[in-house]
């Protein structure tokens, strides 16, 4: 976006300048021979040119972004990717989190295309339409959780931190991120776990239980989230 404004207002610079100086604009010039009067338009105009030009792109490459993500629409893991990179922009200290959590969501994304594959490829869809419950379950469970991670970001003043880090608390704030996500990372084993024992269902000696306690699992991790507000995002989107 910045990169945007400032090709946008050094390129209208740039037309001023045009205009200014060719025969068929103002036609101003820095030859005296051309008349006092338009020389020293040209020096007036030159100067006052110029400190637009650098005052203006001083004003774009200090300016700060807005990034705050809109809390109210993550209910997509597109979504929730789209305001984590916002949030590396506001909260570098916590990089190292951010990008495990990207980590998570794009792992979550290959998990659920892995099982509607498996489930396509079988023409299992309906025989199995408890496995895809169980996935959007599970896909509500983790996206639940990136939005309290990215809750807990906004609520952290980062540069109150970087100016002050004796006095900023941001231990405790790191401690309750790395606790959701180690609530992930068991959603994504058990999910992967689940995914592994579908992927048999073409053996000849299947075991239709194996895959009922693996999704059993699953869901045993996932049970007694409530999800009520992501299902109403998505109805108001």
């Amino acid at each position: 976006m910045k990169k945007l404004k400032l090709a946008l207002f050094n390129g209208i610079m740039a037309l001023v300048a045009i205009l200014c100086f060719s025969d068929r604009g103002l036609g101003l010039s820095f030859a005296p021979s051309n008349g006092a009067l338009i020389f020293a338009g040209t020096i007036a105009i030159s100067f006052f040119w110029v400190a637009i030009f650098l005052f203006g792109n001083y004003t774009i490459l200090i300016q700060r972004e807005s990034s705050n993500p809109k809390i109210g629409k993550l209910s997509t893991v597109e979504d929730c990717m789209s305001a984590l990179n916002q949030c590396k922009k506001t909260d570098p200290s916590f990089i190292e989190e951010i990008e495990q959590a990207i980590e998570q969501l794009k792992s979550l994304q290959r998990r659920r295309d892995s099982l509607q594959m498996l489930l396509h490829l079988n023409d299992v869809s309906e025989s199995f339409d408890y496995l895809n419950n169980t996935a959007n379950v599970a896909d509500k469970y983790v996206i639940s959780n990136i939005k309290s991670i990215i809750n807990r970001l906004i609520a952290f003043d980062n540069e109150e931190y970087l100016q002050n880090k004796e006095k900023s608390d941001i231990s405790s704030h790191k401690a309750y991120i790395r606790g959701i996500l180690e609530e992930n990372k068991k959603v994504l084993k058990e999910y992967s776990a689940m995914i592994e024992a579908v992927s048999k269902i073409g053996d000849q000696n299947i075991n239709l239980s194996n895959i009922k306690s693996m999704t059993a699992a699953l869901n045993k991790v996932i049970k007694g989230k409530n999800f009520d507000s992501l299902d109403e995002n998505k109805e108001t989107q």
